[in-house]
């Protein structure tokens, strides 16, 4: 028969699953729900190949303990009990010292209420840990996009598709978001042009129009010559950064002095790349630009 499920991952995505089941309960074959609007049947590897994962002979069913150095692979099988009685030793044998020694660095592996509803911070308060946000990334995003736009929001993802201009700044969705991708392929078909800016000769680069390799760690530059252009050229929405805007003569006198020759130097790139996409970028009303950041 077949089950219909959702994809527990911790993914925006939330795939729609199909998983035929056999008469003993076994699942045979998982596959995405073409009736989907935002997956429309795709999975991503990981998903896609669950029963082999789940049914493999390699699959690693009972704890084991290191009894060798590290790096040479020798473990032994231990029970459960020992398992747990082992970590929790180790927990309290650092607890005794210092408890704000752990750092609950943890996050929602699956969107299920354990994983994702608060038990493990109840577990580091109760050991003492010190304090983390759960995590460096989820958190550290939230905090941009409050910082920038104002609160942690997100869009439509079927509006790529009516987009002219899509940049994808440091991101491979042909590996990573293939949801995405196929959106992005939809706008390509309509005339949107595709830029990848990534040092990396990614595979989503490969697929772009135009594909600009900064050296790493030098995309602010880029972005602020960019910011110049835009400003310089007065190719921005005037009335929306007046109702809408926060330290926009700040901004502008911070980015006065990143020409896109300055930028180029920093980068890498040709300052006439920088120059003819900051043009691109400023000459497309702002609701028909797309940017995925990786």
């Amino acid at each position: 028969k077949t089950v219909r499920a959702a994809c527990p991952h911790d993914c925006p995505d939330t795939c729609a699953l199909l998983v035929t089941v056999d008469d003993d309960g076994r699942a045979v074959k998982v596959r995405g729900d073409p009736d989907h609007p935002t997956t429309a049947g795709s999975l991503c590897t990981k998903v896609a190949h669950y029963p082999e994962r789940t049914y493999s002979p390699e699959r690693l069913l009972y704890p084991q303990k290191r009894v060798g150095k590290k790096g040479e692979g020798r473990f032994e099988r231990i029970s459960w009990d020992e398992a747990l009685a082992t970590v929790a030793a180790r927990f309290q044998q650092i607890a005794a010292d210092d408890p704000r020694a752990i750092l609950p660095y943890s996050y929602a592996g699956t969107m299920g209420y354990v994983q994702g509803g608060s038990m493990d911070r109840r577990f580091f308060h109760r050991l003492g840990a010190s304090l983390l946000e759960r995590t460096i990334c989820s958190t550290a995003g939230t905090a941009g996009y409050t910082a920038t736009l104002g609160a942690m929001v997100g869009m439509d993802v079927e509006e790529f598709e009516n987009a002219r201009l899509i940049l994808v700044w440091g991101g491979n969705p042909v590996v990573s978001n293939l949801h995405l991708w196929r959106r992005l392929q939809q706008a390509k078909r309509r005339g949107a042009r595709l830029v990848c800016i990534d040092p990396l000769r990614s595979e989503t680069a490969e697929k772009c129009h135009l594909h600009l390799a900064p050296m790493p760690g030098t995309d602010a530059a880029l972005a602020l010559a960019m910011m110049h252009v835009l400003i310089a050229e007065n190719l921005i929405d005037r009335d929306y950064i007046d109702q809408h805007t926060l330290g926009f003569d700040a901004l502008a006198e911070r980015v006065a002095a990143w020409t896109p020759a300055r930028a180029a130097a920093e980068t890498g790139l040709a300052a006439a790349d920088i120059l003819a996409l900051a043009r691109d970028y400023g000459g497309i009303r702002p609701a028909a630009i797309r940017i995925n950041y990786g």
